[in-house]
């Protein structure tokens, strides 16, 4: 009976371990995601033009975004959001009414190899 409690309660440790563990994980690296969209935005000099800013979660890709309206292209809605954990950016405006992309949009933008200058 001993070693049958000994089991479940190191099952239980390790569970208890596994849930902080991946919380964790999923907290860092949504930290590192908002910062490289951020230090996008302000490399390219676009956190001024900002008329509304929203930060989401996407299960799906597994990844946190920003989603953004600029002053000088108010009609389109833009999604920013970071292609890996530490390198790369898209940029993509879609309309805000019909929600389609638009692939001639002010603001698109694709950089694969992007990293912040600062790092």
């Amino acid at each position: 009976m001993k070693t049958f409690l000994k089991i479940m309660g190191l099952l239980v440790l390790s569970l208890i371990i596994a849930i902080v563990f991946f919380f964790g994980m999923r907290t860092y690296q949504g930290h590192k995601n908002l910062e490289l969209v951020d230090c996008y935005m302000d490399e390219q000099n676009l956190t001024e033009k900002i008329e509304s800013e929203k930060t989401l979660y996407s299960a799906k890709k597994g990844l946190y975004y920003k989603q953004v309206k600029f002053k000088d292209d108010p009609e389109h809605t833009y999604t920013v959001q970071p292609i890996s954990t530490f390198k790369g950016i898209l940029v993509q405006g879609f309309d805000s009414e019909t929600n389609k992309n638009i692939k001639d949009a002010k603001h698109n933008e694709f950089k694969e190899d992007y990293k912040p200058k600062d790092k």
